[in-house]
């Protein structure tokens, strides 16, 4: 049995014998967190993303635009899946998740990295008709929505770090990637997410902070239950944005900046920039307060880190 094969029988409640897998095999399902139990494999405990039970919770207004939805057991990326399959077809309502991600991919092409079945890897594929330079605010009309979601689960302190990261404190727990698959109007867009729901490396894969995990702020969370609610969310926040554009975003954003009045590092520039975060302006851009003026980052290959964590 390949790696997929192993896969989609511990997903389908099956019990395995570790002799019946192969050593290297049994090497990749360890690196996705997956290890035998007196000789066996199995995952009949765990909860695993249902494309039924998805469906039951999305609303009305979801539904109707839904073309679409795929739960995957493996792929590389939900992200590049769909950026694909837009090459060759349509890919407004098209959702698409998987139990891991082999090669998930984060902002500047950084790994992604989920062990099997604990999080949440999502994509969605959308059209909006807003003007092109309007697009890179999405990410963070995306992020506020995601917010709101966590909110709506009993956790406190979520916040966002521009432009793509939520936090609950200042520990990382999800990201937003936004791929541009079409851009004349309507532009087609990939909204990918990432959560830490079950699971969570010791630092963000950017080695720069700490990340945390849904679990650790809630007595439970459904993984089917918090993936209709960001494909609702979503949906819903796109529809918004291209009624009226970002600045329906900005203020529920700057609530949750992380970075205001710190002191913080522009780094993709050279010198790096070092200023004090002073909030985002009305494209979405960040500003930053240095000692010869304000600088402003408007995404791209910018990247900004907190220097002092208080």
């Amino acid at each position: 049995m390949d790696l997929e094969e192993v896969l989609v029988a511990l997903v389908g409640g099956k019990r395995l014998d570790q002799t019946s897998v192969d050593a290297s095999v049994m090497a990749q399902l360890a690196d996705f967190g997956i290890e035998a139990t007196n000789g066996v494999l199995s995952l009949e405990q765990q909860e695993f993303l249902r494309e039924a039970t998805i469906q039951t919770k999305l609303d009305e207004s979801t539904q109707a635009w839904l073309r679409r939805l795929d739960v995957l057991t493996c792929t590389e990326s939900t992200n590049t899946d769909l950026l694909e399959l837009s090459r060759s077809g349509d890919i407004d309502g098209w959702v698409r998740t998987a139990e891991v991600q082999t090669g998930g991919r984060g902002r500047r092409g950084r790994q992604w990295v989920s062990p099997f079945g604990k999080n949440i890897a999502l994509s969605i594929g959308i059209t909006i008709d807003r003007p092109t330079a309007e697009l890179g605010a999405i990410s963070l009309a995306v992020g506020s929505q995601t917010a709101a979601v966590l909110d709506e689960l009993g956790i406190e302190n979520v916040s966002l770090k521009w432009p793509n990261d939520v936090l609950i404190g200042q520990r990382k727990v999800g990201g937003i990637l936004i791929e541009l698959a079409a851009a004349q109007r309507p532009a087609t867009l990939v909204v990918g997410i990432g959560i830490n729901v079950n699971d969570a490396p010791g630092v963000d894969v950017t080695g720069s902070y700490q990340a945390t995990r849904i679990v650790d702020h809630v007595d439970s969370c459904s993984r089917n239950f918090l993936v209709a609610e960001l494909i609702n969310g979503i949906h819903s926040t796109i529809r918004r944005f291209e009624a009226s554009g970002f600045e329906a975003f900005k203020e529920s954003w700057e609530r949750r900046d992380l970075l205001r009045d710190r002191q913080i590092v522009l780094t993709g520039v050279e010198p790096p920039i070092t200023g004090t975060g002073i909030g985002i302006d009305h494209e979405g851009g960040y500003l930053i307060q240095t000692n010869t003026g304000i600088e402003r980052a408007i995404g791209g290959e910018l990247s900004l880190r907190i220097s002092t964590l208080k």
